[in-house]
């Protein structure tokens, strides 16, 4: 049976879809998500419930606190040993989530580029330091197609991009292409009509904060995590810490998590657009309709 990839923008539905696919196949889900990784940090990652996660096994929450680094080769070699001992256990892996650079890392491989650099990163950390946006200015330069796959944000990737180039005169977007696919894995991307998308992402943000999110953010920085943390700029956390601060009121906060959250979506689903191989399922289809397309071409029961 092929090891399916369930991915697809924010609030689609892929956690849910994800554990009834996971109920029919006697399935384990391998969580696919850049921010579901840091403990702590559970309503503004839209984490599945303990009750689920109790009711269906679930890997790769909770990895590792928000100020300590993970990277994606970290991420990937520790994916494949759980979907390994997954197998060996009689079950069936089912990864999902929404974080494409991670998927793509599963799904065709990780290039061996050069080491990290400790001179060269300071040096373009100052550059950016001087001058916000600077380095997404050289990224557009050097390597215009990796200017447009990662976020504006991701400090991390854009200076491992610049250093890329800089130590090997060659983009990172060319040397993406000497990887090698992993077989085993079929895409599926879940998606629907962008007005229900956009409003299931409301819906999402706004139980959020009934949910407690701005008391989730006090505790993360009672806890001593400095808001400069990269976990904590990202979307939600970076507007709570605003509102925590002053700047702007609680119903702009909202307003702004709803926005930011839906402009991630739409990035998400042009990352995906990229995989020509991708199978995508509308879920506005209907759910078993959709789950037994899945099954037909993973080849259960087969």
């Amino acid at each position: 049976m092929k090891i399916p990839l369930i991915m697809g923008p924010t609030a689609v539905g892929k956690s849910n879809f994800a554990i009834k696919l996971a109920k029919i196949i006697d399935g384990e889900i391998i969580s696919v998500d850049s921010m579901q990784i840091y403990k702590c940090m559970d309503i503004g990652t839209s984490k599945v419930s303990p009750e689920a996660r109790k009711e269906i096994p679930y890997h790769m929450l909770d990895i590792v606190d928000p100020d300590e680094d993970f990277d994606v080769k970290q991420f990937r070699d520790e994916v494949i040993k759980i979907i390994d001992e997954i197998v060996s256990r009689g079950k069936y892996p089912i990864l999902e989530g929404g974080t494409g650079f991670y998927f793509e890392a599963l799904k065709y491989g990780i290039f061996e580029g050069p080491s990290k650099n400790k001179k060269i990163r300071e040096s373009l950390l100052r550059i950016e330091k001087e001058s916000k946006g600077s380095l997404r200015k050289i990224l557009s330069k050097v390597d215009p197609v990796a200017f447009e796959k990662f976020d504006a944000n991701d400090i991390t990737r854009i200076v491992r991009a610049i250093e890329v180039y800089t130590l090997t005169g060659r983009p990172i977007s060319e040397l993406w292409k000497e990887r090698s696919e992993d077989e085993r894995f079929t895409c599926f991307v879940l998606y629907m009509e962008r007005n229900d998308l956009y409003r299931k992402i409301n819906e999402r943000v706004e139980k959020m904060f009934e949910h407690g999110f701005v008391e989730e953010v006090q505790k993360l920085l009672k806890m001593g995590y400095s808001k400069d943390l990269k976990a904590m700029r990202s979307i939600g956390y970076k507007e709570v810490v605003q509102y925590l601060e002053g700047e702007i009121s609680l119903s702009e906060c909202v307003e702004k998590v709803k926005l930011a959250t839906r402009h991630y979506a739409k990035r998400q689903l042009t990352w995906f657009r990229r995989y020509e191989d991708a199978i995508w399922i509308n879920l506005s289809n209907g759910e078993e309709l959709s789950l037994n397309k899945v099954l037909k071409i993973i080849e259960w029961g087969a």
